[in-house]
């Protein structure tokens, strides 16, 4: 499935359930965001649909009940990393690169408060307020 996926541009997989053969997609170099690992292969669980479609994922798990729902249109950015899966819908674009640019900045700094001697606490309520 991943040789398939590279072959039609695919640059990486968001899964709201479980994969397997991660060492082969690391030597392979494809990204994959997975809720957990298997040793049990896509078959017969596991079969694409439809694309470009609206897609509701529901948490899972302990607590589940805290979080809502989260839907997926066609255009959203999926941004991914070892910490977790966000989706940036697609009219949001603009707010969150101007939120996610001044974060930086403070964050930023405040690393530079830190490493001149300053307090983390210090530190955080200049640049933060909290």
């Amino acid at each position: 499935m991943t040789v398939g996926a590279l072959a039609r541009g695919v640059t990486g997989v968001i899964i709201s359930g479980r994969c397997r053969d991660l060492g082969e997609l690391r030597t392979l170099a494809f990204p994959v965001f997975a809720r957990g690992h298997s040793t049990l292969g896509q078959s017969p669980f596991t079969r694409p649909s439809a694309i470009n479609i609206p897609l509701t994922i529901y948490p899972q798990g302990p607590g589940a009940d805290a979080f809502p729902p989260v839907t997926i249109h066609p255009g959203d950015w999926m941004l991914a990393d070892e910490d977790g899966v966000v989706c940036v819908p697609r009219h949001l674009e603009s707010q969150v690169i101007d939120l996610a640019t001044r974060g930086r900045e403070i964050d930023e700094r405040c690393t530079e408060d830190i490493k001149a001697g300053k307090g983390v606490q210090e530190s955080f309520k200049l640049h933060r307020g909290k």
